[in-house]
């Protein structure tokens, strides 16, 4: 993983959970294996899903902003 995305006012580490992806099935899960790319945002690790930042959180994931472009 050799992406790192800083904390921001663009890229918040926040809890978001209404946020409702629709890049993926409700009971997917984010995992080493899950297909997204994994980035180190922080002091987390969050995937990129449809062009933003997914951070799994509990029940829900948190949207962390939009992904730099490659």
């Amino acid at each position: 993983m050799s992406t790192q995305i800083p904390v921001s006012e663009t890229n918040p580490a926040d809890c978001t959970d209404g946020h409702d992806c629709e890049h993926h099935d409700d009971d997917h899960e984010h995992g080493p294996d899950c297909g997204h790319e994994a980035v180190q945002h922080d002091d987390h690790v969050d995937y990129v899903v449809g062009g933003h930042l997914h951070h799994p959180h509990g029940d829900h994931c948190d949207h962390h902003g939009p992904a730099p472009a490659a």
